[in-house]
């Protein structure tokens, strides 16, 4: 998120499937949708600091399968996950 926009969305086609990526501010929330293709890894970063405020899937991002919290660097926290398709949802800065 960039000062001036509340949204964006894109799609690129790899070789190993689609991915797609599409993020919204609501109020103090930052709300990020990834699909990751079939046998692909990804690394999810969201534009805060507080690890404890992210959500996958209505659930702790720390809780859920197939995501793992990496760490926290530039005020940006970031996970790696597996293929499928993610809501994460965190508080938007802090």
């Amino acid at each position: 998120a960039g000062p001036g926009f509340s949204w964006a969305k894109g799609r690129y086609k790899s070789i190993r499937g689609e991915i797609v990526s599409d993020w919204r501010v609501e109020g103090e929330r930052f709300i990020l949708n990834v699909v990751v293709p079939a046998n692909t890894t990804a690394t999810v970063m969201l534009p805060t600091s507080d690890s404890g405020s992210v959500m996958e899937g209505g659930m702790a991002a720390d809780k859920v399968v197939g995501v793992r919290f990496i760490g926290v660097e530039n005020g940006k926290a970031a996970y790696s996950v597996g293929s499928g398709s993610y809501e994460f949802v965190s508080k938007f800065g802090g």
